[in-house]
């Protein structure tokens, strides 16, 4: 499988993200539906806290990939809805989702702002798509 990232010179090149991909040769696609910083049991870990609940969102979608057989490396698209998301929020966003992301390569990534999530206490869900 081949996995190309393109930025056209005519767009914004993001420090975190990548405007196109193509896939080639792929073998499997994994949809992966919207992780939230839940445990095992549902409870929210850290109500109200968007920087520690975008960080354990982020490996509850590690494990989820995990189940499926891929890692972080695979995603090539990603949405991440926020609560309350202000434009003093995003280089901090950014910066802990390029924690997580590869450098080389990140996914193409949407932020989005909403008014709520499922469940009270909750700020950041995330859903993605990968390629094996």
């Amino acid at each position: 499988m081949e996995i190309q990232a393109i930025n056209p010179d005519q767009l914004f090149k993001g420090k975190a993200f990548s405007q196109t991909f193509s896939i080639s040769g792929m073998q499997r696609l994994i949809f992966v539906s919207g992780q939230v910083d839940c445990d095992q049991d549902g409870k929210v870990r850290h109500p109200d806290d968007l920087e520690a609940q975008l960080a354990g969102t982020l490996d509850n979608l590690a494990i989820a990939l995990a189940a499926q057989g891929a890692t972080m490396k695979n995603l090539v698209s990603v949405n991440i809805y926020v609560t309350d998301l202000r434009p003093e929020n995003t280089a901090r966003i950014r910066e802990i989702r390029s924690a997580y992301f590869d450098a080389e390569r990140p996914p193409a990534v949407s932020l989005l702002g909403i008014e709520r999530l499922a469940f009270a206490g909750l700020r950041v869900e995330i859903e993605a798509t990968a390629a094996v």
